[in-house]
């Protein structure tokens, strides 16, 4: 799944109640398109989920699973990620732990341009490149923050 921003197409008159829709929430227009996603999440119409990704609790660890990568991480690490996913999407600086003895306590949130990129593991034998570890908007980053949250505990 690519984390690129898709361009959709809206009749003029519908884009033009989008805006008023942003304008009087004072959110971005791509903003006020999360905020009614999450409207529709808390009214059940849809899962609290992220489309390709899947985040459980097994045992004593977090296992992550975002489009064809997966890892397993501890429950501290999967709350140390939620904390610095929060921070980063309030404009806070980064984190980066590479924790090279031990790759399920390696992880790296940094800004990317205008998303948060999440890198985990950070390292070791099944760490990806960079430049392939997922991006997120902050709105996102916020909500992918609250599902690791919860299988964290």
């Amino acid at each position: 799944m690519t984390s690129q921003p898709i361009t959709v197409r809206l009749q003029p008159r519908r884009l033009e109640q989008l805006k008023a829709i942003a304008a009087a929430l004072n959110l971005s227009v791509a903003e006020a398109v999360s905020h009614m996603i999450r409207e529709k999440i808390a009214a059940g119409v849809i899962p609290d989920t992220i489309p390709g990704i899947t985040i459980d609790r097994v045992g004593h660890s977090v296992v992550i699973k975002i489009d064809d990568s997966r890892a397993t991480i501890s429950v501290d690490t999967a709350r140390k990620i939620v904390g610095a996913l929060r921070r980063m999407a309030d404009g806070g600086g980064g984190v980066v732990e590479p924790s090279p003895s031990d790759a399920s306590k390696s992880f790296s949130v940094v800004r990317q341009g205008t998303g948060i990129k999440l890198q985990v593991p950070f390292y070791g034998p099944t760490a990806h490149h960079w430049n392939d570890a997922p991006t997120f908007s902050a709105d996102l980053a916020r909500d992918l923050a609250g599902l690791i949250e919860r299988a964290a505990g």
